[in-house]
């Protein structure tokens, strides 16, 4: 019997697939913890602030459970800069693949973004189980406004992730600026405290940093109560996502040949 022809389709989700499936080998394979450890990282780094900010410094907001209340800016955040980091070396990282012609540099990219969104987003449940587990009440109010913000944030991170990926790949210097970027942004993220906490005449200042408005998003649909700030425009993260693909996609087309020869 002869043997039917794959469709682009399953040709894609199986090169998308292995590149998974090698991505995770590369990163978790070599430690005693095996791929527990995908899981392990961000719930030690979360659990390292929830200690210092949510414990130590005893902080408390009305209604709201400080540990948690950071759990919902730390998660958002790693999304964000894991896919950034991430995928902005992605082809760089798998330069020998691409002597298959099945494998584009875009895979790469998109694998990464898949994989750790999918890691992101269990330890995300496993977090709140936990909390659970250990005492805290939590009522999520509103999932699917949740689940869309940080959807949106996926989009935005993919799109910045691209136009990232390709800057860094031709300009290798590119990739040791990024994380320096990075870790100021950290703080002025909202991860650590609500925008309606800070005075009105600095929200201009903080309001441009779309993960802040992402963040605010997600507390808005996990809390109940909780007071969104007027400046929180997820239309505004939406354009920008829009507009990061519509860039990347369009660079990508343009240095596609480059990407590989590099």
């Amino acid at each position: 019997m002869a043997r039917r022809k794959r469709t682009s389709w399953e040709i894609q989700r199986a090169v998308l697939f292995a590149l998974m499936m090698r991505e995770l080998k590369t990163r978790f394979g070599s430690y005693r913890l095996g791929y527990l450890w995908a899981l392990l990282e961000p719930l030690s780094h979360v659990a390292v602030f929830v200690i210092i900010f949510g414990v130590i410094m005893e902080r408390t907001m009305s209604g709201v459970s400080y540990p948690v209340f950071l759990v919902t800016g730390i998660m958002p955040w790693l999304i964000f800069s894991n896919i950034i980091n991430r995928g902005m070396v992605a082809v760089n990282s798998n330069q020998t693949l691409f002597s298959y012609r099945q494998v584009k540099p875009m895979d790469t990219i998109v694998a990464r973004t898949i994989l750790e969104v999918l890691i992101q987003m269990m330890v995300f449940a496993l977090i709140i189980v936990i909390a659970i587990w250990l005492g805290e009440k939590i009522h999520i109010v509103d999932t699917f406004r949740i689940l869309v913000a940080l959807g949106i944030l996926v989009a935005f991170s993919f799109g910045l992730s691209i136009c990232l990926c390709i800057v860094a790949t031709l300009n290798p210097e590119v990739a040791k600026v990024i994380p320096m970027v990075l870790r100021p942004l950290y703080f002025v993220s909202g991860i650590f405290w609500s925008l309606n906490t800070v005075p009105q005449e600095y929200h201009p200042y903080l309001t441009w940093n779309p993960v802040l408005h992402v963040i605010e998003e997600v507390r808005a649909g996990f809390f109940s109560g909780y007071h969104l700030a007027p400046d929180v425009d997820m239309n505004y993260v939406g354009i920008l996502s829009v507009l990061a693909i519509g860039l990347g996609m369009a660079l990508y087309r343009q240095e596609k040949e480059r990407l590989v020869a590099t």
